[in-house]
């Protein structure tokens, strides 16, 4: 079975990896992997087994195994992103999280006494979107997975708005003044409505823990599928962006959560064996495990994903595919700089 996976198991080329308007598009995730592409191999998956995702994210693959009810399981150490995977697999009815978003205005609206939003975050922000922002967090702790996710893409959208939408929807631009005043309000109950888009819940579980200690949380020999898109090669800041606005409204310590992230190019290598040995121990005899990778450059000299992975693993039967792709957020950029996006599906055999 897992040998004719390993051969078969098709990577067909996407000509958009957008999909906004589906439950993923609740909040601007830096780098995180498309639905469309992760729904063409899920679907190539047998229902019966565990699936694992050791860099879950913001929960996309998870989301999208629990959509085919395959088992998921995803383990991710930024707090934020947790949080975001949790909304997407624990879910109430859309009357009930509408009622839910409702009532949290309504309080919001009347509480006299509420934290000011750090000037840092503020400068983002029209003073009275700001004082909105900061009504509706007040009871964060109060709403569900689903509307906390829900709060930080519309903090997110209202950021971009206040600056008359000339930040990219991943990215945060130049602040643009004067700012424009956005009903925070509205925003929260148009996202509340806009990516509620439900599945079965499965018994699929969101971890907030360390992929480099996954022994610590699940059984040897318990898992049957892998699939994952790493921390990116080149150590994307998940910490950057619109999560640096959210991290600071909440007073959270941004750099401790980005530095206990994978990020240190340095450490790259021993960290990634790491959790290679760890996917080692808790998968089954004849597990399948797919990697979705891309290059780096290097003082001019680009780096393959597929075999920076492949030397570095303890798996030895493997296979790689390599693709373009378009269609991504970084587009624009590779139009600049006359580049194409080049990507490796890495799939081991235990």
């Amino acid at each position: 079975m897992v040998s004719n996976l390993m051969t078969n198991i098709k990577f067909e080329k996407i000509d958009s990896v957008n999909n906004p308007n589906s439950i993923h598009g609740i909040y601007p995730y830096r780098g995180k992997i498309s639905a469309i592409d992760v729904e063409q191999v899920i679907r190539q998956l047998p229902r019966k087994g565990i699936l694992l995702d050791p860099f879950c994210g913001s929960g996309t693959i998870v989301y999208e195994a629990q959509k085919r009810d395959i088992k998921a399981i995803g383990v991710e150490l930024n707090p934020l992103a947790v949080d975001i995977a949790r909304a997407k697999i624990y879910l109430d009815s859309k009357a009930n999280v509408i009622k839910e978003a409702e009532q949290i205005i309504k309080k919001a609206k009347a509480i006299k006494q509420f934290k000011k939003m750090p000037q840092q975050a503020l400068r983002h922000f029209h003073f009275e979107t700001a004082e909105e922002i900061m009504r509706v967090a007040k009871f964060f702790n109060e709403m569900s997975d689903y509307l906390k996710a829900v709060f930080y893409g519309s903090v997110a959208l209202a950021a971009r708005g206040c600056n008359g939408y000339k930040w990219t929807s991943s990215t945060v631009g130049k602040d643009i003044n004067p700012k424009i005043k956005i009903d925070f309000y509205k925003k929260f109950i148009y996202k509340t409505k806009k990516h509620f888009h439900p599945v079965e819940h499965n018994g699929s579980e969101i971890f907030f823990h360390d992929a480099r200690k996954l022994t610590e949380i699940l059984p040897r020999n318990s898992i049957d599928y892998v699939f994952t898109s790493p921390p990116y090669f080149d150590c994307l800041n998940y910490t950057a962006y619109y999560a640096k606005i959210i991290y600071t409204i909440f007073g959270q310590d941004r750099l401790r959560i980005k530095n206990s992230l994978i990020q240190n190019y340095s450490a790259y290598i021993d960290d990634m064996k790491t959790v290679l040995d760890e996917l080692n121990a808790v998968c089954k005899k004849g597990a399948l495990i797919i990697f979705v990778v891309g290059d780096k450059k290097v003082h001019g000299k680009t780096i393959n994903g597929g075999q920076f992975f492949k030397k570095i693993s303890p798996f030895e039967r493997c296979r790689i595919v390599e693709r373009e792709y378009t269609g991504s957020s970084s587009q624009i950029f590779d139009k600049l700089n006359k580049t194409k996006r080049k990507e490796q599906i890495i799939i081991w055999a235990k």
